[in-house]
């Protein structure tokens, strides 16, 4: 099962969440569609992800995009997605 949650933080306060929540097993090479799904359900631009993005979240079980990982300008100081299925 997967539980992933997203969170817009602006000035340390909590702006917008998501998640998303699938009956199947996590797989590392879905994770883009994962991180574009929730970006398209908080009604932002989906991030540039790359392998090391990937890697954080597997390890970590938590990621943080800064305004680095956004092409345009975002209204908001980063993105926190966490695994929520620990």
């Amino acid at each position: 099962m997967i539980k992933i949650s997203a969170k817009l933080i602006k000035n340390h306060k909590t702006i917008k969440t998501a998640s998303y929540n699938s009956v199947n097993e996590y797989d590392s090479n879905d994770f883009y569609l994962y991180i574009s799904t929730l970006a398209r359900s908080l009604d932002i631009e989906t991030p540039i992800i790359i392998a090391y993005h990937r890697e954080c979240f597997e390890s970590f079980n938590s990621l943080k995009l800064t305004a680095d990982d956004f092409i345009d300008k975002i209204n908001f100081d980063y993105m926190f997605i966490e695994n929520d299925d620990r």
